[in-house]
């Protein structure tokens, strides 16, 4: 089994480890290590910080209470435009203008986000890169995005982790700075769950 810093991503496996069946497993490097267990009090927005992919804490009323940096980069807002909004606001969902808002349309039942967030929730249980496609208001006009999401419950708390975002007509969205930022355009696609 693979061994790679659930920080940084770096590779801790030996070679024996690379005869195993390829799965993975996680740890902490050495540097990660210092960085996150110094004796320094840590805002949980510093320690959000630390981790490469796009981190939101969505809080029990499905609000986002936090977002690191690259979540930040990811959607071309500051951390005052995302924090105590619902996920379809600070997202730019294609839905959450329309009357009752983020949560409350018809579309919400079938939004793979927020369904897997709230199961998280409710459960315990957590999910990782789970794809869900997500009608976004972007810069490039109303898009369907694929969102690679990772859900962990935490006290009464959700850490939701984007793994990949793509366009079915680009590279992946996640890596473009402001790629999601708003044009405030409408979109007409429905929200879908895919099973991998």
């Amino acid at each position: 089994m693979r061994k790679v810093c659930a920080w940084c991503k770096k590779d801790l496996s030996t070679k024996e480890d690379y005869a195993t069946n390829g799965e993975i497993t996680h740890g902490i490097c050495s540097l990660c290590a210092i960085k996150v267990t110094s004796y320094e009090p840590r805002t949980v927005k510093t320690l959000l910080n630390y981790l490469i992919e796009p981190v939101f804490i969505i809080g029990s009323d499905g609000k986002i209470k936090a977002a690191n940096k690259s979540g930040q980069k990811m959607l071309g807002k500051s951390s005052a435009d995302i924090e105590n909004k619902f996920g379809g606001d600070a997202f730019e969902c294609s839905y959450a203008k329309v009357k009752g808002g983020c949560g409350n349309t018809v579309h919400c039942k079938t939004c793979a986000i927020r369904n897997i967030v709230m199961n998280t929730l409710f459960t315990g249980q957590g999910y990782k890169d789970v794809p869900a496609f997500q009608s976004i208001n972007t810069s490039a006009g109303t898009r369907i995005l694929k969102f690679h999401i990772s859900t962990e419950k935490v006290k009464e708390s959700i850490l939701l982790r984007i793994d990949k975002v793509t366009d079915n007509t680009t590279e992946p969205v996640a890596t473009q700075p402001n790629a999601l930022k708003s044009k405030g355009k409408s979109g007409t696609h429905c929200v879908r769950m895919v099973k991998s």
